[in-house]
């Protein structure tokens, strides 16, 4: 591979090898757990009779408690299993690293479109 730059000031000073796959976002899954906790809570205050000693506020707050954690839980859990079984499709790339003309270092896929100092779209790629 040649080590021209692919822009005034810039070099390639490495490549990388790296793993790229979706994944899920883990707080989302987590929220919606709580909110499902919450609904749960609230239909279970109200479907069974009213224990002695204790009004509905104070059942639903116990409730809603538990089942919030055990919904944060069970969200996490979903979104652990959704991540493992996205790692079957994962691909494997080949990454260039450019270190500018300020020192800075960014890594960029091989081949990937990249933009120019006027906004126009190029594509670089090296063969080797």
């Amino acid at each position: 591979m040649p080590d021209e730059p692919l822009f005034e000031g810039e070099q390639r000073v490495g490549d990388d090898t790296v793993t790229i796959h979706r994944s899920p976002r883990y707080f989302r899954f987590m929220t919606a757990g709580a909110i499902v906790g919450l609904i749960i809570a609230l239909v279970l205050t109200f479907v069974f009779p009213e224990p002695p000693g204790f009004n509905p506020a104070q059942i639903f707050g116990f409730l809603g408690l538990l089942f919030v954690v055990v919904g944060v839980a069970a969200g996490a859990v979903v979104a652990l299993v959704i991540d493992r079984a996205s790692r079957h499709g994962a691909k494997t790339i080949r990454v260039e690293r450019i270190e500018s003309a300020q020192g800075e270092a960014d890594a960029a896929p091989a081949g990937q479109t990249t933009g120019d100092a006027e906004g126009r779209a190029s594509t670089e790629s090296r063969a080797e």
